[in-house]
């Protein structure tokens, strides 16, 4: 019989479990004992009333998927008690010309702190381009764009004697060395080669006097993988697994893979020390997670997938790291 009833008590705890955590967002949600009627007989311990921390240290993500967890989750992110990733009103549409001019024009005008007239640009990783089609506009010797692949959107612009979009690495080599490089949201997405090897050509690629503006997306931010233009909720990339991702945003144009580092300063540090550079200066865009994300059975869904054994609020707060650099 004593075996029989902790079966039970343990079955009654994960029932009640599931109804605490639903009752989060439905306070009118019943409890077990209003659902039965009574209490169960005999069962002398009261029913937890949240879902408790894991005791033992979470393990890296995995691509396994509980049905039931991955239910209860879906029920939380399409309630509207989940926070944005993104202000709504700060979105860049990606449909919008004009709406990329300006984000291009601020990116210039926020991270580079020196006259452009006269110096050498390179923009690496310069996506559609138009951060480098634009710093023509501040008169710069020449301004470059390189990215792996060619975008369309190149063949837009109008033709500029300074400006020159390529996807050959040799000429970006032979216009070299520059005195101003932008790596704008690049180091935590790179593709076909590590963020240190990318970091060393930024260096290798850099005058001696100049400087490297260079922000980073830290895996830990609430927005990392851009997902935001599908799905504008905050950090579902630290509660869902890819698998489930793929299910909740299935061929989404718009998601980046994000490599980034889960202890972010610390990594930046390194990379930044590895290439031989030197920080001239470092600049933190910090926005505390809601309390939202604290809820028991959310916070250990992120401590599985970072892997931290706590909460990690100070990563989770770091939304970008903007760094000035130098050799």
């Amino acid at each position: 019989m004593a075996l029989e009833h902790e079966v039970i008590k343990w079955v009654d705890n994960m029932i009640e479990a599931n109804l605490s955590f639903r009752r989060v967002f439905d306070p009118d949600t019943p409890s077990l004992a209003e659902i039965l009627g009574k209490p169960r007989p005999q069962i002398q311990s009261q029913v937890p009333q949240q879902i408790q921390p894991q005791t033992q240290a979470p393990q890296p993500q995995t691509q396994s998927t509980n049905s039931d967890e991955f239910e209860s989750l879906k029920q939380a992110l399409n309630s509207e008690k989940w926070p944005e990733a993104v202000n709504k009103n700060l979105i860049c549409d990606p449909n919008a010309e004009k709406d990329k001019i300006e984000r291009g024009r601020g990116i210039i005008e926020l991270m580079i702190d020196e006259d452009l007239k006269g110096r050498k640009v390179l923009d690496l990783g310069c996506g559609e381009g138009h951060c480098a089609f634009l710093a023509s506009d501040y008169e710069p010797t020449i301004s470059v764009g390189y990215d792996i692949k060619e975008h369309p959107h190149w063949r837009n612009f109008e033709e500029r004697p300074s400006v020159l979009l390529t996807t050959n690495f040799g000429v970006v080599n032979d216009n070299g060395p520059y005195d101003v490089i932008i790596l704008f949201d690049v180091i935590d997405h790179v593709k076909n080669e590590t963020p240190q090897q990318l970091l060393q050509k930024a260096k290798d690629l850099l005058a001696p006097k100049g400087r490297i503006y260079m922000r980073c997306h830290p895996l830990t931010s609430r927005h990392a993988t851009h997902l935001y233009h599908d799905l504008n909720k905050a950090y579902v990339h630290l509660v869902f697994t890819k698998n489930e991702l793929n299910q909740l945003v299935p061929n989404s144009n718009h998601f980046e893979e994000n490599i980034g580092p889960v202890y972010p300063i610390q990594k930046y540090v390194e990379l930044i020390e590895k290439a031989g550079l030197k920080e001239v200066s470092r600049r933190d865009v910090r926005e505390n997670p809601e309390e939202f994300f604290k809820i028991p059975k959310i916070a250990d869904r992120i401590k599985q997938i970072t892997g931290h054994d706590e909460f990690p609020e100070f990563q989770m707060s770091l939304q970008f790291v903007d760094y000035v650099l130098s050799k």
